[in-house]
């Protein structure tokens, strides 16, 4: 009989890439990638997986298939908007003012900040000591009003800053819900710097901008005096988490700007 057809098969030599050829091939996709972006947004998506898991694995006996928030985000297209302040037409309470802040006020602000914390520097790091949590309960005699305060670490790659507002921090609210504040160290908001303190073109851009939601946004603002202020920083990469303000602390009515930095994408409902 006929015999059968043999195929015979030759592996091919693994071709072994020398390591300095590696590493060349590495620094050209490197070139291309920020380490610290990087790094900030793996430990901030890390940090975040037990609600994503929590999501994913609900039980419900309905049988149901689950909504979760992250699906029911509406996009809202700002560009049309800029100069002047809007409400969100379906959100009510929520509120828009593009390019509220001029390119030379942010600059201002950021110089501001600056001399504000003496050059960026951070409690805890490089021999900067850490501001005492204030006395419990806060005594009513207030303490003296600082006129520096170094950034507090909080989270990953974010920092704080304290303000009081221009008029000054209510007794009451200094003494009660903002000494359990952790986010600033549970320190004594009395002795927090005051924004009316403030000096140069910086502390003019700020008060104005303390006083635009009043004025701008009179629906959500009006007739709410500023509670303080809170200034942060993050590293390019990380992120705020999804968080619920205490009114105790945070108040009923928030405004967030961004001062300096790329575009940021934010969240926000009920």
């Amino acid at each position: 009989g006929r015999r059968p057809d043999l195929l015979f098969v030759v592996p091919r030599p693994r071709r072994i890439v020398p390591w300095t050829a590696a590493l060349r091939r590495m620094q050209r996709v490197t070139r291309w990638v920020d380490p610290t972006y990087l790094r900030n947004r793996l430990v901030c998506i890390s940090l975040s997986q037990s609600s994503f898991i929590g999501e994913e694995f609900q039980t419900d006996p309905s049988g149901l298939p689950p909504v979760f928030p992250r699906d029911q985000c509406e996009r809202w297209d700002v560009d049309a908007l800029r100069g002047a302040a809007a409400q969100h037409p379906h959100q009510r309470g929520l509120w828009i003012f593009p390019g509220a802040l001029s390119p030379d006020a942010c600059a201002d602000i950021t110089s501001a900040v600056e001399r504000l914390t003496g050059g960026h520097r951070v409690q805890g790091e490089q021999g900067v000591p850490v501001r005492a949590a204030a006395e419990k309960p806060p005594p009513a005699a207030p303490p003296a009003e600082e006129a520096a305060w170094e950034w507090l670490s909080y989270g990953h790659a974010r920092w704080m800053v304290p303000l009081q507002p221009a008029g000054g921090v209510c007794d009451a609210f200094a003494r009660g819900p903002l000494s359990e504040l952790h986010s600033h160290g549970c320190t004594d908001a009395r002795s927090w710097p005051s924004l009316g303190s403030l000096g140069c073109g910086g502390g003019e851009a700020l008060r104005a901008l303390e006083g635009l939601p009043a004025s701008a946004m009179a629906d959500g603002f009006r007739g709410r005096p500023p509670l303080f202020l809170q200034l942060q920083r993050l590293q390019r990469g990380a992120s705020i988490g999804a968080h619920v303000d205490q009114h105790q602390q945070g108040g009923r009515a928030i405004m967030t700007a961004v001062v300096s930095g790329g575009g940021s994408d934010v969240r926000a409902g009920r």
